[in-house]
């Protein structure tokens, strides 16, 4: 049997909608849920799919909803095709991962409403913001998961060394084929509001 995981063990009331969604779910469908088959669970709850085994995730803080704001909106107004929370289908059906920013450099489906994931090779960029309170493996698992897929550029958004509410800091990776497998290299860090004038001049 699958497993079914959660990130958050809390008793809020976040941490027992999880406990309901757990209640309610036929477990047995688990044996068979692939990653389009997502979009049929409950709504209100951000899931991924590791190997099979399905991953509820953790309300995110307004810090981290606004970093991401705020690149949307950057990438945006650069014309980039650029999306909240999409799905990246891995190799296996049963095998996804939900990145904060996807920006898309393929043609959409013609039949997209059908579709809530796309593979690696339809983004060129992928961003990850850091929560604070649960990590989940942005410079690890999801760097070593993203770089097998081909992304070309991964971002990180973390706190600042002051912790500032108002701004984050951008680490930007590029891909390398130079080793033995994949893999992310840093390129440079900035700030978020560093980054946003470097695009407002670029279009100026």
């Amino acid at each position: 049997m699958r497993q079914l995981t959660s990130d958050i063990w809390r008793s809020d009331k976040y941490g027992e909608g999880v406990i309901a969604v757990m209640e309610d779910l036929d477990m047995s469908m688990l044996e068979t849920l692939d990653v389009e088959g997502l979009g049929a669970l409950p709504k209100g709850f951000r899931y991924e799919l590791h190997e099979g085994n399905l991953v509820i995730m953790t309300p995110s803080s307004f810090w981290h909803k606004e970093m991401g704001d705020r690149l949307w909106l950057m990438l945006r107004t650069a014309g980039q095709k650029v999306f909240h929370d999409p799905s990246v289908r891995g190799d296996l059906p049963r095998d996804s991962r939900l990145p904060d920013i996807g920006v898309v450099v393929t043609t959409l489906p013609p039949d997209k409403a059908d579709y809530s994931s796309l593979p690696g090779s339809a983004f060129g960029l992928v961003v990850e913001v850091v929560s604070e309170k649960s990590p989940n493996g942005e410079y690890t698992e999801k760097a070593h998961w993203y770089a097998a897929r081909g992304i070309p550029e991964y971002w990180i958004v973390d706190r600042t060394a002051d912790r500032s509410h108002e701004d984050g800091m951008v680490h930007l990776h590029r891909l390398s084929l130079a080793g033995p497998a994949p893999a992310y290299v840093r390129e440079r860090s900035l700030l978020l509001s560093e980054l946003e004038a470097e695009y407002r001049a670029k279009s100026a």
